[in-house]
């Protein structure tokens, strides 16, 4: 990490820059075959423009390039949209691709945070969010996926990977586990912010949107290691992990339902949480 973007990460301490670099993929357990999997399901050989939304530091974008290369396929132009200035900054630190557009902008408005200018609309063949989309509170979710549909053309399709319950139960007492933890590293936007949907949520809200051929292409569970939020959250404050820890021991119909494993002996555990890969369409005529 360059001096001026480790300066900027300390200048600029939102919810969404806390952290500065952190690994969100080894977090979450995603591995490379299931990484490579979800670049299936975007189906790449046939797109001309990518919108690469909550994009982080830009793994995806460099994920879904290298996929390109190895499978030989023409490379399509890509956005990378970030709201935070943080991230978006390592994104540029790490591109010098021409077909690359790096936006430090507002995924709920499509547009940039410093010039306003908005992003074309009816212009995408894809819009792809990587585990983002519960940084969005409930109330503005609608807005989230109006914005999508609007950014993409007739017949583009948007793809999202996150977090999606059933268990009403479970939602709420993994929201508190969350709660722990973005208090504990300051992210006090995120404590109020955050919302996992239930499924029937997701589904009601990208139908009343507009989309069409809503459907799921894969469940999966994230693995959450504690070892490794320890390493990537707390890498200075290994003890913060303990108050996470007896959340987790609260949490009883996570632990009945087994998506919860400790391990008392060393003080870890790993959560298994529900999540899916969902792709909607909007139509040719809407």
């Amino acid at each position: 990490m360059s001096e001026e973007t480790s300066v900027l990460i300390k200048k600029n301490l939102s919810a969404f820059d806390r952290v500065g670099s952190y690994n969100q993929d080894q977090i979450n357990g995603f591995d490379e075959a299931f990484l490579n999997q979800f670049l299936q399901f975007i189906s790449l050989n046939n797109a001309q423009h990518v919108l690469d939304a909550m994009a982080g530091n830009g793994n995806l974008t460099h994920r879904m390039m290298s996929y390109c290369h190895h499978h030989n396929i023409k490379l399509p132009s890509f956005t990378l949209l970030e709201y935070s200035s943080v991230q978006t900054e390592l994104a540029r630190t790490t591109f010098n691709e021409a077909n690359v557009n790096i936006i430090n902008g507002d995924v709920l408005t499509m547009s940039d945070r410093i010039s306003q200018q908005a992003l074309a609309a009816n212009y995408f063949d894809r819009v792809v969010i990587k585990s983002g989309n519960h940084e969005i509170p409930f109330a503005k979710q609608f807005q989230l996926y109006k914005s999508i549909f609007n950014v993409l053309k007739p017949g583009g399709v948007f793809i999202n990977l996150g977090f999606l319950f059933s268990n009403q139960r479970e939602r709420e007492e993994f929201t508190q586990i969350t709660r722990i933890k973005d208090n504990l590293i300051g992210a006090t936007d995120s404590v109020t912010n955050r919302y996992f949907l239930l499924r029937h949520e997701l589904y009601s809200l990208l139908h009343e949107v507009g989309f069409t051929s809503i459907g799921c292409e894969i469940t999966f569970d994230y693995s959450i290691h504690s070892d490794i939020v320890k390493k990537e959250y707390f890498p200075t404050t290994p003890n913060a992990i303990k108050d996470i820890f007896t959340a987790q021991q609260q949490a009883k119909t996570l632990l009945k339902n087994k998506r919860i494993k400790i391990d008392k002996i060393t003080e870890s555990s790993t959560m298994y949480l529900p999540g899916e890969i969902t792709i909607a369409t909007k139509p040719i005529v809407s």
